[in-house]
């Protein structure tokens, strides 16, 4: 695996979730885990490294609905047994207010 040392602690996030790469295809993912650094995902297929690309997916805090959206650069993508593909994207751009959804999220998470 080709992952880099890892700096931001990650959350068990699993949401579905809709990976738009740079020539408009898109992906139906799942997420796996999050952190501020970035997001690993369960994918069918095999991606490009070095890809850039946008992910996007809904979560619930409280009682409203959030969708968030955050660019980034796919860093890792290795076969997994179970997966199928195991897809690591390295965030490059958030805005601010996916970015507080993400602080919230990675907030609960811990205190759950």
């Amino acid at each position: 695996m080709t992952q880099k040392a890892r700096t931001a602690r990650r959350q068990t996030v699993r949401q579905p979730a809709t990976l738009t790469m740079t020539d408009e295809t898109r992906h139906t993912v799942q997420t796996l885990d999050l952190s501020h650094g970035g997001i690993s995902l369960q994918t069918d297929s095999q991606l490009r490294l070095a890809q850039y690309c946008a992910v996007s997916f809904k979560v619930q805090l409280g009682d409203t609905d959030h969708n968030v959206l955050a660019m980034g650069q796919i860093v890792y993508s290795d076969p997994d047994a179970e997966l199928g593909f195991k897809t690591g994207v390295q965030f490059l751009r958030i805005d601010d207010d996916s970015r507080a959804i993400f602080h919230q999220l990675l907030q609960e998470n811990q205190n759950t």
